[in-house]
């Protein structure tokens, strides 16, 4: 996967679709971003909001990521107006730094027709267990209000 891209617009979209909000989940198991490179632009999943920006793709492919590593890795970069990243079988390649995917839980798939939509970790751990529906808070003053009245009769009304 090889594509150069306008860099300002890149962390402006990346900081909409991101998923890491709050503190809990910012972090080394923080949610995952999927980047799709193909044809002639750059597509942004979040587990919520998707977003597509222009670039130039040179090679497409589809790439899972933690966006809160992402995120503090572009801010290294001051000053530049465009980024190229190549990710390679092994590596992430963005200007000096280059990311091992294997130890930053990062997947890549040549083929973007023939990658999922969300990281497989994700899934397997949506699909094994549903949370628990929140139970709604109960006040006691609407409780005690709403209540009928043991001697209020129909006729009373």
């Amino acid at each position: 996967m090889l594509f150069v891209i306008d860099k300002p617009e890149f962390q402006r979209i990346i900081a909409i679709v991101r998923d890491d909000r709050t503190k809990k989940s910012r972090g080394l198991a923080g949610p995952f971003l999927r980047l799709e490179a193909k044809e002639d632009y750059v597509k942004f999943d979040g587990l919520q909001v998707s977003a597509k920006i222009p670039a130039t793709v040179y090679e497409p492919g589809v790439l899972f990521l933690n966006v809160t590593l992402f995120r503090k890795l572009l801010q290294t970069f001051k000053g530049e107006k465009f980024l190229t990243i190549q990710v390679t079988a092994d590596e992430l390649l963005i200007g000096y730094v280059r990311l091992p995917l294997e130890s930053n839980e990062m997947l890549l798939y040549a083929d973007p027709d023939q990658a999922p939509q969300v990281h497989p970790a994700v899934a397997l751990s949506s699909s094994d267990s549903e949370p628990e529906p929140k139970p709604k808070p109960q006040y006691p003053q609407w409780l005690r209000w709403n209540e009928p009245d043991a001697e209020t009769k129909e006729d009373d009304k």
